[in-house]
């Protein structure tokens, strides 16, 4: 026997009438949802612009809105998908606009200070690399360390806010034996920087880090560096105190610790505001400043990557204090190959193949590149405008979170991956 259907209201419709009803509701929804569609598309269409890449040098009309725009700016912050020998040489073109006097990179303080002073002398640091593999984190790679070279000759300052980068306990502690007076302390830490070294760069080789120093330092092995190094100066002290930090990071994250990614990020806040410090003095206006992270951590608001309030939000609290402009740029490809491994012996093991055609956080702007053409950029904020006026609704919460945090979106056809020395 049939069965009537009843709508919340009380109302009772035949199982024909009901379907009807569906139909109708359905089609109703379709037609909302293709008008999102389209208006998302017209949107993107609208403020689309072509730029052209010629070496270091940048034209056409997207790169004329961004150049209008990065000279109106005081913090630029460059979110990335790492690995793109592309990116950085882009990156260099930014810095030619703005002439910052603060770099801020997505590495450690120390990293910094080693790329400060191997960036300054000539050729590329192989004999470095080579015994300290992936020591200088993404600035390992020839684009990326020519990026730091030609900031260094604009006399930008290059500052790392990052937590101790996971490759870096080998030269980390070799540092700390030139710093210390003790000789027991001496001969302790230089012994930990030969094991520290082997067993990470094993780790590379391999492809397998769960063997990695920062993940795997046991609370003893913290212990006996504070014991062997309790007495000495201190930026000593000082040092010790950040490895551990970086250590427990890490060794959460690993075990997959809730509010693991969020010390990680409150350091990095933390870290840029003592960074800082030297660049600006109490009351003055922010220097200029470029930044380069991955996407996740420079949006404004809430992060690509989930509930956070990364460093690119922090920046904008920063610049608002001050009235000034922040400008957020989000570039990635579209396709091509990128980094996907350290391997110190055969750098070929690490180049990766990818396509982002379903990538939800750059989906529209992707979809509206050819693999073939130019460089296209996306003036993201009369998107962001239509959103906040419910003008616009979008299909997932990670490109709510690229068109609310960044003004640009710049789409490269196709990239190659970064190179080593």
């Amino acid at each position: 026997m049939s069965r009537s259907f009843r709508f919340p209201l009380g109302l009772v419709f035949s199982p024909a009438a009901r379907r009807a009803v569906c139909a109708a509701l359905a089609g109703l929804l379709s037609g909302q949802a293709q008008a999102q569609d389209s208006t998302l598309t017209r949107l993107v269409h609208n403020y689309q612009y072509n730029l052209v890449q010629n070496g270091t040098q940048f034209s056409g009309p997207g790169w004329e809105k961004l150049r209008q725009d990065i000279q109106k700016s005081t913090l630029v912050l460059v979110g990335e998908d790492h690995g793109m020998a592309q990116i950085p040489v882009f990156t260099q073109a930014v810095a030619q606009v703005l002439k910052p006097k603060v770099f801020v990179a997505e590495i450690d303080r120390y990293q910094a200070r080693d790329l400060t002073r191997l960036s300054a002398l000539p050729g590329l640091p192989t004999a470095f690399e080579k015994q300290h593999p992936m020591a200088l984190s993404f600035y390992s790679w020839t684009e990326e360390f020519e990026l730091a070279r030609a900031l260094r000759a604009q006399n930008t300052a290059l500052v790392g806010v990052e937590q101790v980068g996971a490759a870096t306990p080998g030269r980390f502690f070799t540092v700390l034996a030139e710093k210390v007076k003790s000789k027991s302390a001496r001969a302790y830490l230089r012994d930990r920087a030969t094991v520290y070294q082997l067993r990470d760069r094993a780790g590379m080789v391999s492809g397998k880090y769960e063997r990695a120093t920062m993940t795997t330092l046991s609370p003893a092995g913290l212990d006996s560096l504070r014991a062997f190094t309790r007495n000495e100066s201190p930026e000593v002290r000082q040092m010790v105190t950040d490895f551990a930090a970086s250590s427990q990071i890490y060794h959460d994250n690993n075990a997959g610790k809730a509010g693991a990614h969020q010390a990680r990020l409150n350091l990095m806040k933390r870290n840029l505001l003592t960074e800082l410090q030297p660049y600006q003095k109490p009351g003055e206006p922010l220097p200029a400043m470029l930044f380069k992270f991955g996407a996740a951590h420079l949006g404004r608001g809430r992060s690509i990557s989930g509930n956070f309030y990364d460093v690119g939000n922090l920046a904008v609290n920063l610049a608002d204090m001050h009235d000034q402009k922040t400008l957020h740029i989000f570039i990635i490809g579209k396709q091509g190959t990128q980094v996907g491994g350290a391997n110190p012996d055969d750098f070929s093991k690490n180049v990766a193949p990818y396509n982002h055609d379903d990538q939800d956080m750059v989906k529209p702007f992707v979809a509206s590149t050819t693999p073939t053409g130019a460089w296209q950029v996306f003036d993201v904020r009369p998107l962001r405008r239509a959103l906040l006026q419910d003008k616009l609704k979008v299909a997932t919460q990670e490109l709510a979170a690229t068109i609310l945090g960044y003004d640009y979106v710049v789409i490269i056809p196709e990239t190659t991956a970064s190179r080593n020395f």
